[in-house]
This record gives structure tokens, C-alpha cells and sequence, in this order.
């Protein structure tokens, strides 16, 4: 092979070496940027996460409450009818009895 020739295969690997290194640059830069997007889109995966989670919790918390004061009321209406019925038949016992005598 002739200078010439080794020359131009010379200066075709260094345009190579060259377009493949700033394909890498540009590789990388692009990576980079994605990296980035993807970092910002798990924040606020994660500040969603943590909202949905206090909602969640509120929601729970209200709803105990409102279970709790629910049973309360039963309870209570449970009672009332348990005396109101204790009332009734010793009204009942009471007219009942005057009349077998």
C-alpha cells in the first residue's frame, strides 16, 4: 500500500473514531435528560402517593368515628326500647292483675 492510501485510511478511522464518539456524547446527553424526566415523574409519583395515603387515613379515621357513633346510637336505642318494654308490661301486669281479683 502507498502513503496516500495508508493516509486515507488514517483519516477515514479518525472521522470514524470521531463520529462515533460524539454519537456517544450525544448518547449520553440524551440519557442524561431522561434520567432526569424520569426522576421528576417519580417525585411526583411519590408526593401522589403520600396524598392518597393521608386521604386514606382521614377517610378511615372519619369513617371509625362515624361507625363508633353509629353503634352508640344503636346501643342506645336498643336501651330505650329494653326499658320502654320493661314499662309496658308492668303497665300491662298492672291493668291484668286489678281484673283477676
Amino acid at each position: 500500500m502507498s502513503i496516500a492510501a495508508y493516509q486515507t485510511l488514517y483519516e477515514s478511522s479518525v472521522a470514524f473514531g470521531m463520529r462515533k464518539a460524539l454519537q456517544a456524547e450525544q448518547g449520553k446527553s440524551d440519557m442524561e435528560a431522561r434520567i432526569k424526566e424520569l426522576e421528576e415523574e417519580k417525585r411526583q409519583l411519590e408526593q401522589t402517593v403520600l396524598e392518597l395515603k393521608a386521604k386514606c387515613e382521614a377517610i378511615e379515621k372519619r369513617e371509625s368515628e362515624r361507625r363508633a357513633m353509629e353503634e352508640r346510637k344503636h346501643a342506645e336505642e336498643i336501651s330505650f326500647l329494653k326499658k320502654t318494654n320493661v314499662q309496658l308490661k308492668t303497665q300491662l301486669e298492672g291493668i291484668l292483675s286489678p281484673q283477676k281479683k
